[in-house]
């Protein structure tokens, strides 16, 4: 498990740091300010929805990452389905 959360984090671009931090930052100053010690729910929203984009943005960068290490990315939506994997991977399959 430690492997898998260093890895999330090596990888990890600059800009995706300072987001980070600047989430976080929101929310510490919605601490301080006043009503002191009380987190409006409209901050956490928005905490979550910079962290929730972040995240997605680190995902999609790292595709040929995560497929090169072997990973199947699987995505559908109704009668769609998307499917995306090693080649090597691919080819096994056929093969057996």
């Amino acid at each position: 498990m430690a492997d898998l959360v260093k890895d999330l984090f090596v990888g990890l671009p600059w800009y995706l740091y300072i987001i980070i931090l600047l989430a976080f930052g929101l929310m510490v100053a919605s601490f301080i300010v006043p009503p002191l010690g009380a987190i409006h729910p409209s901050v956490l929203q928005g905490v979550a929805i910079i962290l929730g984009f972040t995240w997605l943005l680190y995902t999609t960068v790292n595709i040929p990452v995560f497929i090169s290490r072997g990973a199947k990315i699987r995505a559908s939506y109704g009668d769609a389905k998307l499917e995306i994997a090693h080649k090597d991977d691919d080819e096994n399959n056929e093969e057996n």
